[in-house]
């Protein structure tokens, strides 16, 4: 009669979803809300070349790896990269997070999510991009600082 439950209490145990497992210290409900906010501002500001937006929630000390290689970049060279952005003629279609995963560390989170990004040519064409990520946040004053990321893309 015992060895039954075992096997059951171990397949419940292995069907355990992976967004119930746990990955370590997470921030509460408020905080991880205004990550997210932060984050999604940070994301929206760049690809609307949106300078002062983008300079309230990332702090100058950036450091960026985007998801096309190449040198990583401070803030200065992000915001360059968004002027180029710009005059592309591309805008944001669609900007999805599908998954997200919390690390709390004192006043520094990690998040770790993935990303759906659609955006818009001119002519009407679409890109489409599939990722996850790395980003990091800081609490100062009283508020989260986007502080960096690392970015990476993923097959459809």
């Amino acid at each position: 009669m015992r060895l039954p439950v075992v096997v059951l209490a171990l397949l419940l145990i292995a069907m355990t979803p992976l967004n119930a497992q746990s990955f370590g210290p997470t921030p509460d409900a408020a905080a991880q809300r205004e990550i997210l906010q932060v984050r999604e501002a940070a994301w929206r500001a760049f690809f609307t070349n949106d300078v002062a937006a983008f300079k309230r929630v990332v702090p100058d000390e950036l450091v960026a790896m985007g998801w096309g290689g190449g040198p990583w970049q401070d803030r200065d060279q992000t915001l360059a990269s968004m002027r180029e952005f710009a005059a592309s003629g591309m805008t944001i279609d669609q900007l999805h997070f599908p998954q997200n995963v919390f690390q709390q560390y004192g006043d520094a989170v990690i998040l770790y999510t993935s990303f759906h990004l659609v955006l818009k040519g001119a002519n009407g064409e679409k890109q489409e991009t599939l990722g996850r990520g790395t980003e990091i946040f800081v609490r100062r004053n009283g508020h989260w600082a986007h502080t960096g990321w690392h970015l990476d893309t993923v097959g459809s």
